[in-house]
């Protein structure tokens, strides 16, 4: 009895080690699995994470790229319209300055300006100076150039069958100009009024009216500067002792016919001419001076100066 109850338990104990050990090799397949799939999953969620973490690393340098790149395209276009106004300025200052006074004038930091300018002459003996500007900046790393014409709105002067004379087509010939459109805009620093009454000092006077001329008004004027008067629909009339230089222009825009009056002791040295037919009751001198004209003709008041087609360049 002893010896079975021994091998009793002993048979049972080998039954719980043999469940246990079985229950183990059931379990283990399990665990296995469970942890393998834990590993996928926590790679997964690692590759996803670097996927992520790339993705946020590659947009934003592609913002900073693009923020970058913008950041560059507006310098550039701001510098592009700070240099054509620069160009425009230049432009009008070579109207009527001269270059080292241009220079003076556009001056701004951090930006270079040469002018090359070479002394043109016209068929007509015209003066032209032709201008090639060239703006740069290291800056910004550009270069803008352009070239200009300056000529004078006085095109041509009068040939000697008009001086003292009329002509309808007289404003073609001397201004480009038909007399319907010919205005005081033409000639910005004229001075236009309606009278001659008290005629401040100028180059250029634009007289829609009657002009009644006396020396006062013109003594700022002489040989070396002669003046350009142009009067439209009216009558003139140079009082005694007035001593006119330059040359007088006068207009008909309806096809009346306007007088000139030139008092004793009066005069006029250069021309003057019409579009229409004077009545003309001139006692004074009247003496025709091509120096007088080409002097008015090259006065910085008369000049004009536009951009040559296609000579724009940039580099940037």
């Amino acid at each position: 009895m002893h010896t079975n109850k021994q091998w009793f338990e002993q048979k049972k104990l080998q039954s719980r080690d043999l469940a246990y050990s079985e229950g183990n090799k059931l379990k283990l397949p399990f665990r296995s699995f469970r942890h393998q799939r834990g590993m996928a999953v926590l790679a997964i969620v690692a590759i996803l994470l670097s996927v992520i973490t790339f993705t946020t690393i590659s947009s934003s340098q592609q913002v900073q790229q693009f923020y970058a790149i913008d950041n560059k395209m507006r310098k550039a276009e701001q510098a592009r319209v700070l240099f054509k106004r620069q160009l425009r300025d230049i432009a009008e200052s070579l109207r009527t300055s001269s270059v080292p006074l241009t220079v003076d004038k556009v001056d701004i930091p951090n930006v270079t300006t040469a002018i090359e300018v070479l002394e043109l002459e016209g068929d007509q003996r015209q003066p032209l100076q032709h201008f090639e500007v060239s703006i740069s900046s290291e800056e910004e790393s550009t270069y803008y150039k352009a070239k200009f014409l300056r000529y004078p709105s006085l095109l041509r002067l009068p040939t000697p069958t008009q001086q003292f004379s009329w002509d309808n087509q007289i404003t073609e010939w001397l201004f480009n100009r038909n007399v319907n459109v010919l205005s005081r805009a033409f000639f910005p620093t004229s001075i236009a009024k309606h009278d001659c009454l008290n005629l401040a000092p100028a180059n250029i006077y634009w007289i829609e009216g009657n002009c009644l001329l006396d020396n006062e008004d013109v003594a700022h004027s002489d040989e070396s500067n002669p003046l350009l008067l142009l009067i439209v629909d009216g009558n003139l009339s140079l009082s005694a002792d007035t001593h006119f230089f330059g040359l007088i222009v006068m207009l008909s825009t309806a096809g009346n016919e306007h007088t000139l009056h030139v008092a004793t002791s009066a005069s006029i040295k250069g021309a003057f001419v019409s579009n229409q037919r004077l009545h003309t009751s001139v006692y004074g001198s009247l003496n025709s001076s091509t120096t007088v004209l080409d002097t008015l003709q090259a006065h910085t008041t008369l000049a004009k100066i536009i951009p040559i087609p296609g000579s724009w360049y940039s580099e940037e």
